[in-house]
């Protein structure tokens, strides 16, 4: 009984010390990743086009259709009744575009033989931008996913169905809501 008591005195500092080396023969031993996060590139639909050079964009919502322009260096061109209204769906038209351009697609290897079962025969949501020089995209927004988080879309001209974030469609919709 003896000897257990003549162990304490010494036996947890070592077990501190023993313990805290260990910890830092960890932290300074061994090998971590590159500092810092990886730089970030645009992965979207638009990431090849510069964003100021879209001249036009037009978005159509079942019946309603709508066509902007962009001024160059004045902004986008808008018929609304109020100024408010005008910078808001501005800031929408721009948001929308960063959007495409950003945001890249969760999935693209889904098969196009039935269109009807993603929504995009007729599409909901059509979003077709125009850059200088002529050069257009055409891309058609169909319905969510079970879960709700993405949504199925198709670039017109291309084979497959892609599934994007939902709140890539879910800016364009004000913008074609608008009176």
């Amino acid at each position: 009984m003896v000897a257990p008591a003549s162990v304490r005195p010494w036996g947890w500092p070592l077990a501190a010390v023993l313990s805290a080396g260990f910890i830092g023969l960890l932290a300074f031993h061994g090998e971590r990743p590159a500092p810092g996060l990886a730089r970030f590139a645009p992965a979207g639909l638009l990431a090849d086009w510069p964003i100021e050079q879209v001249t036009s964009v037009e978005v159509s919502a079942g019946p309603k259709h709508r066509l902007f322009r962009r001024n160059p260096g004045d902004g986008w061109r808008l018929e609304v009744a109020d100024a408010a209204t005008a910078a808001n769906l501005a800031r929408r038209i721009d948001m929308g575009l960063k959007l495409l351009h950003n945001s890249a697609p969760q999935r693209t290897d889904l098969a196009s033989e039935q269109l009807s079962e993603f929504g995009l025969a007729p599409p909901r949501l059509t979003v077709t931008a125009r850059m200088t020089g002529g050069a257009s995209i055409t891309i058609e927004f169909g319905r969510t996913n079970p879960l709700g988080l993405e949504r199925y879309a198709r670039v017109v001209g291309r084979g497959e169905i892609l599934l994007m974030p939902a709140f890539v469609a879910d800016a364009w919709e004000p913008v074609a809501e608008v009176p």
